[in-house]
């Protein structure tokens, strides 16, 4: 049984080549066969998995590495049914090995990866995103697609000079707070128009809606405690018409799942969204930043990824 296996060698500040150097071991030891592919300025992740995945034939593919590069894998699988999926997390969120429930023992994941067979499947959520150009883009995501607060934030902390040196030490997540304190404090509150499934719902002083597949992002908040990774739907949160404290007080509750019961805050399920606001507000798939925009759409597609894990 052959396994393609993609990291990006200056993934997670350096973290994810010396994770391969100790699994490499592990691996040659248990009589693995795989091809590993690293990729590079000239050709990254995504495009790795397009070629890997355009050949016609059934591949297993283990990535290893953070949400953002599960991201560009998602992006780049061209045959889902001819593809099977396994990861090996190391990143700064790893949320979709938390709502996974994946063994924390690496010598167990990879003993579940490696009998090769598929053990579920997930749901793949799509952003249509109409930049301010009057370009638009299609991006895929596997765990959640926000506009507002948590884009903005994921664009000021990507930015920032402290990230790679927080992420060597392993508090990346710290950087993130930093700037989710800045952006409640900053952020100009947008009216917004959200349709679900075409029926339509306004809301005024909207700092942030969030379209999940999954129930935790961010690296553990649960900002939709209910969403189920296969069910075809996205679980929808918005927060609106809070005092920018009240909604920096909302965010620890949100780490438990407990911001629901809070007035200003809206939940709703749908297989599609479309949002309209009235000024161009930040959005990301899975934390990576496309820009801003006054309109996106989201959906769950037909596909299903196919998980070895």
């Amino acid at each position: 049984m052959h396994f393609d296996i993609i990291l990006n060698p200056a993934g997670a500040s350096g973290r994810t080549i010396m994770l391969w150097e100790r699994l490499e071991h592990t691996l040659t030891r248990q009589g693995c066969e795989y091809t590993l592919h690293q990729s590079s300025e000239k050709k990254g992740v995504e495009a790795i998995v397009s070629e890997l995945t355009s050949r016609g034939e059934y591949t297993r593919l283990i990535v290893i590495g953070g949400d953002g590069t599960l991201n560009e894998t998602v992006n780049g699988i061209k045959d889902f049914e001819n593809t099977a999926l396994g990861f090996i997390p190391c990143g700064t969120g790893n949320d979709m090995q938390r709502d996974m429930g994946l063994p924390k023992s690496r010598k167990a994941l990879i003993k579940r990866l490696l009998d090769g067979e598929v053990k579920r499947t997930a749901d793949v959520g799509e952003l249509t995103f109409y930049g301010e150009d009057g370009s638009s883009k299609v991006r895929r995501f596997n765990i959640s697609s926000d506009i507002g607060f948590g884009a903005a934030t994921c664009s000021f902390a990507d930015k920032s000079p402290l990230k790679p040196i927080l992420n060597r030490l392993g508090l990346g997540r710290l950087i993130y707070l930093v700037h989710a304190v800045r952006v409640c404090f900053t952020a100009k509150p947008a009216n917004v128009v959200i349709r679900y499934d075409g029926k339509g719902c306004r809301y005024r002083k909207c700092l942030s809606a969030i379209a999940m597949n999954h129930c935790h992002e961010g690296g553990g908040f649960k900002f939709c405690p209910d969403a189920k990774y296969d069910d075809g739907l996205l679980d929808i949160v918005v927060g609106t018409g809070l005092t920018k404290l009240g909604f920096l007080r909302m965010l620890p509750l949100a780490y438990k799942g407990r911001h629901l019961k809070l007035r200003g805050i809206y939940s709703h399920k749908a297989k599609e969204v479309e949002m309209i606001s009235d000024i161009p507000l930040w959005a990301h798939t899975d934390g990576e930043v496309l820009g801003q925009a006054r309109r996106v759409k989201m959906r769950v597609t037909g596909e299903k990824l196919r998980l070895l894990v």
